[in-house]
């Protein structure tokens, strides 16, 4: 047997275990409910190693889907879904050896990927790692955050690019929203929250909005907005995504009418797979 007999039959085996997960996964979704305030347009759902890049956060740049795994950077055609970049050891030394070892949800500006990383389980080092969107390569580019205002560590970013600013705030019970300078990542100020957030997993700006996905601990998953000036805390919609799902990152782009299409990142640990989701409000 020939080495390309061999590629072509491992290719063929992976084709087949790749159908047969997304046959289980698509079973696990079945007869769910439809979000309240919200429709499903669209769905892209990631298996095997595509899992991997693509289980934690997720962020766009109009062109391309940009996702996290634990330890993965992952790049994506937005309209085929098709995941065609990865860096599996993003992650520099210099934070390794501080003991980072998780990267949360991302934000994209001017070419950069803007990561949260952490050192999970102790929380104790909480940094923005910039990335190369073009290459997902390290730039060298670091910003350690204060942790007192990161406890529990930095699950997620958001750049706000009309006031220069970045975003973070605490994953459990979030009370304020912690407002960094875009120039050198300073502390400009806390916003307080008119009620607190929960297990909040990933954020973006979108028209002024910051949209807000939290993996709060029943079925149904709220989708929050946020008034980043006055700190108002709003519903945006509700969705049921069952029990073997875990709500991740998200990222907003434009439509052809400039209304948001909120895409929402769930990992299914059970299963091995994630699933990008695309909502449209009505």
């Amino acid at each position: 047997m020939t080495l390309g007999t061999i590629y072509v039959i491992f290719k063929k085996l992976i084709c087949l275990i790749s159908a047969i997960m997304l046959m289980v996964v698509g079973a696990d979704e079945k007869d769910l409910p439809s979000p309240d305030r919200a429709e499903v347009i669209a769905k892209n759902t990631y298996v095997l190693t595509d899992y991997q890049m693509s289980s934690q956060g997720v962020t766009n740049d109009g062109e391309y889907f940009y996702f996290s795994g634990n330890e993965n950077l992952g790049k994506a055609d937005m309209e085929s879904g098709e995941i065609f970049l990865i860096n599996a050891n993003p992650i520099p030394k210099e934070l390794k050896d501080k003991g980072c070892n998780h990267i949360g949800g991302l934000s994209y500006y001017n070419g950069y990927i803007y990561a949260a990383v952490e050192d999970g389980p102790d929380y104790l080092n909480s940094f923005i790692v910039l990335y190369d969107a073009e290459t997902l390569k390290f730039t060298g580019t670091y910003y350690e955050l204060p942790h007192e205002l990161h406890i529990e560590g930095v699950p997620w970013c958001a750049v706000d690019v009309e006031r220069n600013y970045l975003y973070t705030a605490e994953w459990s019970n979030a009370t304020v929203l912690n407002v960094f300078s875009l120039d050198d990542m300073s502390l400009v100020k806390t916003v307080p929250l008119s009620e607190p957030i929960d297990r909040i997993q990933g954020a973006e700006m979108f028209n002024g909005k910051l949209y807000m996905s939290c993996d709060e601990l029943n079925d149904m998953k709220r989708i929050f907005t946020l008034d980043v000036e006055t700190g108002k805390v709003e519903v945006c919609f509700t969705r049921n995504i069952g029990e073997v799902f875990e709500a991740e990152g998200l990222t907003v782009f434009a439509d052809e009418n400039d209304e948001p299409v909120i895409c929402v990142l769930d990992r299914g640990e059970r299963r091995k797979s994630s699933n990008l989701t695309f909502y449209k409000l009505v």
